[in-house]
């Protein structure tokens, strides 16, 4: 039976030395420090005496705490090396005296909810607990690694129906208990990443949250139970935008797959980025409902890039607009890259916000 839960403090210092004899996590290690493109993980020395200082590091982190006091330093390395500008707004409207479900886009695999977390620690609140798909915990050390860091897992698979069921279940009742007992939760507004640029809810997520409420409320009700509130992530560039093209072809990710992605996303240039947090959502709600308002409110409060804009030109009047010279400059590089029907499915990535917003008449 798959692990719903993240990993305890008494546990975390026993999972560290597990994954120091992990060959696969350790080949992984060793491959990116000192490694130019990983700015993140470079430890000065040989790589010898990197991975000593590596392993020294480890030996000493006995907590949850101490785990993501590391994982914020090297946050801060990506946000300064990799992201021209990380803005945030929204954080001011949250009561520090509530436990807050955040609903979000999902453009990034691992990096959306930890910018939603940078922007929610700076401002007094504790880190959230983050929901992950079971697929990312397929390759043990990457599981291992991300339980650590308050994540816990919503299965997407099982051996039967009622296996699957029971395992929802399960990460429901997680999600109830921790909001209950006063902590945050992230989770993504469906299974997932975006990869045509479109941001809509899966219902079966709210679903999920509300199996473990049944028996005390109706769904109307949901929005009284817990505090939603809505993330709004936007990338000026997406450093996996050519990856997501092939996911249109794709039945089958190779193992391993989501790593590579994990990795890229977090090493690469992003430029400018945005993180809207939105009002609490309050009312009753159908299901239908409550998916159509948190869409709205992930459409409205998501911020327009360059990117976007050119994007949206390009492909409704076929116009290249040169004062747009930031986005004129990245999309002539990609070109150079990708084939011209490549280059529409990206632009198609990148003008959908757009679109979306229109149709909501924003």
């Amino acid at each position: 039976m798959i692990r719903i839960e993240p990993y305890k403090d008494e546990e975390v210092n026993g999972i560290l030395k597990k994954l120091l004899t992990n060959k696969e996590f350790l080949s992984f290690i060793e491959k990116n420090l000192n490694n130019k493109e990983s700015k993140f993980l470079s430890l000065p020395g040989s790589k010898f005496l990197a991975m000593q200082l590596f392993k020294g590091k480890i030996r000493n982190i006995h907590t949850v705490d101490d785990f993501q006091n590391q994982m914020k330093k090297i946050l801060s390395s990506v946000i300064d090396k990799t992201i021209e500008k990380f803005t945030y707004s929204g954080v001011e409207g949250l009561d520090e005296t509530k436990p807050y479900l955040f609903i979000g886009n999902h453009r990034d695999i691992t990096l959306d909810s930890a910018l939603c977390n940078n922007a929610i620690t700076e401002n007094g609140h504790e880190t959230t607990f983050n929901a992950i798909g079971d697929n990312l915990a397929d390759v043990i050390w990457m599981g291992d690694l991300l339980r650590l860091n308050k994540c816990f897992i919503i299965p997407r698979s099982g051996a039967s129906k009622k296996e699957i069921y029971s395992n929802l279940m399960r990460s429901s009742s997680f999600i109830k208990d921790t909001l209950e007992s006063g902590k945050h939760v992230w989770i993504a507004q469906k299974q997932g990443r975006s990869k045509d640029g479109k941001d809509y809810t899966d219902s079966a997520v709210l679903k999920m949250l509300y199996m473990s409420l049944r028996k005390e409320i109706s769904f109307e009700e949901i929005t009284e139970k817990y505090n939603i509130v809505t993330c709004s992530i936007s990338y000026e560039i997406d450093p996996l935008a050519k990856e997501k093209i092939s996911f249109h072809s794709e039945e089958e990710k190779k193992y391993g797959e989501d790593i590579s992605h994990i990795f890229k996303g977090i090493m690469s240039k992003k430029g400018l980025v945005h993180l809207s947090i939105g009002e609490q959502i309050k009312g009753k709600f159908n299901v239908e409902e409550l998916t159509k308002k948190i869409d709205s409110e992930i459409i409205k409060n998501y911020k327009l890039w360059e990117t976007n804009e050119y994007a949206y030109k390009f492909l409704k009047d076929n116009l290249h607009d040169s004062n747009l010279k930031r986005a004129n400059s990245y999309f002539d590089e990609l070109l150079a890259t990708v084939t011209k029907d490549e280059l529409k499915d990206i632009m198609f990535q990148y003008a959908n916000p757009v679109l979306a917003k229109e149709k909501l008449n924003l």
